[in-house]
């Protein structure tokens, strides 16, 4: 019982303590010449990060699926082949992902130079 009255008198005190507004980081970046504000650049690239993580996690799951699938193959020449061709497009696809992501940040970058 003295501890819920303690609670409840005690309630309009318990402030949560915000670190950001507190701490001086939003001012020192401001100084430091980087904004606080969202804009459509930094969207963007939170999304392009976003996906090229999934397509990572995408990656590295196909790859250990193709080398599970040729370890345990027991020498039988169709699972092998199967896995041999499941490496060798994740592979493609990889290649294909970061030269696409090469291209579109040299683009980007000499679109947004003034």
């Amino acid at each position: 019982m003295l501890i819920l009255t303690s609670l409840i008198s005690f309630r309009n005190k318990l402030v949560a303590y915000s670190f950001i507004a507190n701490s001086g980081v939003n001012e020192t970046a401001n100084q430091a010449g980087f904004s606080s504000q969202t804009t459509v650049y930094s969207i963007i690239g939170t999304v392009i990060a976003a996906l090229l993580s999934l397509l990572g996690v995408i990656f590295l799951g196909l790859t250990i699926y193709g080398g599970m699938m040729w370890m345990t193959a027991e020498g039988k020449e169709e699972r092998i082949e199967k896995a041999k061709n499941i490496i060798v497009e994740n592979l493609i696809g990889l290649v294909i992902v970061l030269a696409a992501y090469a291209i579109s940040f040299f683009v980007i970058n000499a679109l947004t130079k003034t």
